[in-house]
């Protein structure tokens, strides 16, 4: 007998609902209230219309495939696993409000029945358990935990309410079933035991109905602990459990809103677009000796963001080499894309840079980020079309510049030359004699009580002692790698300069002089000596030199 994959996945579905909802409404269903029944009915009917139309529905679009489809995130069903379960959480928690005080226990099981539920409504819509470290083992634990508690409220519950901590833990292994176990199964190709069949069969339709039906049982034994503990005349829980729905749709959307408010609330400002119309309007980025974090705000449609990934790097100034990389499908959990295929929600991303062992400090870096899209197996990074912020060229973005500090010296050594900026010179090794036209090898050692607010130039100027003519050569303290607009408090580093000398440099004694000054406007920096005098000039005295033909 040959089957279609959609037809013998629908006869799969339909023969685990339709035995588990004839056991509910005839076992189960008749002893809730009657607001209990209405709100068990109303999640029932949703959930079997959203499978229906997910079954049925032909998409025209990739919009529309998205929208049905039980394999994506944040879209109709998706959306609709989140309420139900916050759902049971709240309506766990309205039991554990309102039930009678002298069931203590009981009323401390529902209230920690009722967080676990809201924390799971929470992780289905914004999968935080993505950055969980071995995030299964520690549900799985969660889960023993649920249930090892749901055994002992059974114990000191009354033999008559038996019933409903059963069918909590039926439901809950119907959930994991789906979840879990079927997800795991290998996927068959053209046939399965005796059924025949075309193509491959895959299980996440049945895995999807799978959760939806637990989690409805689940909530059928909530509302039967709720009808049990509420007195019929407590019409204010009732009516919470019949807005809880509404609660969780509101609560989703206010969080789609959340990133234009923070957009508003100190996030850097930008106007960057990528083709085709993906706009970043904002980014911060945070920094510490582990790790660098960016906060990334765009603006797009959704048929325009599918398929898309983001990529940041931390690109060496100098050497223009990535020290470390991040790279992460776009996520699109902000956008409440439910309005339609043409509304732009503004969504934020986090990608978080761990900073590997032995990266180079003391260094500017760029942070640095693309878009890419994924096409027929290949990563193709997208085109900036606009931007206000530096480009590296028409792929790649530079958002900021950072520097990863190196170890501080324990005890600074005494200064030659302090300087009004915060900078020191801590010192210089100037040889006694060099032939004209070699390279001078000069070493020279800083240190920052300050963090760097502009960049800054050293000059070397070496006077003639006979005739007073001088010769001079500039360059960035620590050369290019670490301009000092980049400086930091505690910054101990030294560099050693290499100073080509002209070959018709006249011989004789010179002293040799040095000094910085602002790149914006060529002025001098004042400096002072260690006594605390200033020095002449604003140059600080390094020796004296003999130059040789």
């Amino acid at each position: 007998m040959a089957f279609s994959t959609e037809s013998l996945i629908r006869i799969l579905v339909l023969s685990v609902y339709v035995p588990v909802c004839l056991a509910a409404y005839w076992r189960l269903i008749p002893h809730l209230s009657l607001g209990a029944k209405r709100l068990a009915g109303a999640m029932l009917a949703a959930q079997i219309l959203i499978i229906l139309l997910a079954a049925q529905i032909q998409p025209v679009s990739r919009f529309d495939n998205w929208l049905w489809n039980f394999h994506e995130e944040w879209n109709i069903p998706a959306t609709f696993a989140t309420v139900q379960l916050a759902v049971v959480g709240g309506v766990a928690l309205l039991t554990a409000s309102f039930a009678r005080a002298q069931a203590a226990l009981l009323r401390w099981y529902w209230l920690g029945i009722g967080l676990v539920f809201l924390f799971l409504a929470v992780d289905e819509y914004l999968a935080l358990h993505e950055d969980i470290p071995d995030w299964e083992l520690r549900y799985i634990a969660l889960g023993a935990a649920v249930v090892a508690a749901t055994l002992v409220a059974a114990w000191r519950s009354e033999r008559r309410r038996w019933k409903w901590h059963a069918s909590l833990l039926i439901g809950l292994a119907m959930s994991v079933a789906g979840a879990i176990w079927v997800n795991a199964l290998p996927i068959p190709c053209g046939s399965m035991g005796f059924l025949r069949f075309e193509g491959c069969l895959e299980f996440y339709f049945l895995e999807e109905s799978l959760e939806f039906l637990g989690i409805w049982l689940t909530l059928v034994a909530v509302l039967g602990q709720f009808s049990a503990a509420l007195p019929s005349a407590a019409t204010k829980a009732r009516r919470l459990a019949y807005v809880l729905p509404a609660l969780t749709i509101l609560a989703i959307f206010i969080n789609s809103l959340a990133p234009q408010l923070e957009l508003r609330l100190g996030i850097q400002p930008t106007s960057v677009e990528f083709s085709p119309g993906i706009h970043l309007r904002g980014y911060q980025i945070e920094q510490d000796a582990q790790a660098t974090k960016a906060r990334l705000y765009f603006a797009a449609r959704h048929a325009d963001f599918m398929a898309k990934g983001l990529s940041v790097h931390l690109v060496d100034q100098a050497s223009g080499e990535s020290i470390a990389s991040r790279d992460e499908w776009t996520d699109r959990q902000h956008g409440f894309w439910l309005f339609g295929p043409d509304y732009t929600p503004t969504f934020r991303q986090v990608l978080q840079l761990e900073i590997p062992p032995g990266a180079p400090t003391n260094r500017a870096l760029w942070l640095v980020l693309s878009l890419w899209r994924w096409q027929e197996g290949e990563f193709l990074r997208q085109r900036v079309v606009a931007s206000d912020r530096q480009l590296l060229d028409d792929r790649q973005v530079v958002l900021g510049e950072l520097v990863l500090p190196g170890a501080a010296l324990a005890q600074p050594p005494p200064s030659l030359a302090a300087f009004d900026n915060g900078f020191s010179l801590a010192g210089a090794d100037l040889p006694d004699r060099v032939q004209a036209g070699e390279t001078l090898s000069l070493p020279f050692a800083w240190r920052s009580d300050y963090d760097g607010l502009e960049d800054h130039v050293q000059f070397l100027h070496f006077v003639h002692e006979e005739t007073s003519e001088w010769w001079g050569y500039d360059q960035q303290p620590l050369g290019p790698r670490l301009p000092t607009r980049l400086w930091y408090k505690g910054l101990a580093d030294s560099e050693t300069w290499s100073v080509p000398l002209p070959a018709d440099l006249a011989p004789g004694n010179y002293a040799v002089y040095t000094g910085l000054y602002r790149a914006a406007d060529q002025a001098r920096v004042a400096v002072i000596a260690e006594d605390g005098q200033p020095w002449r000039d604003r140059r600080v005295p390094l020796g004296h030199i003999t130059v040789e033909s």
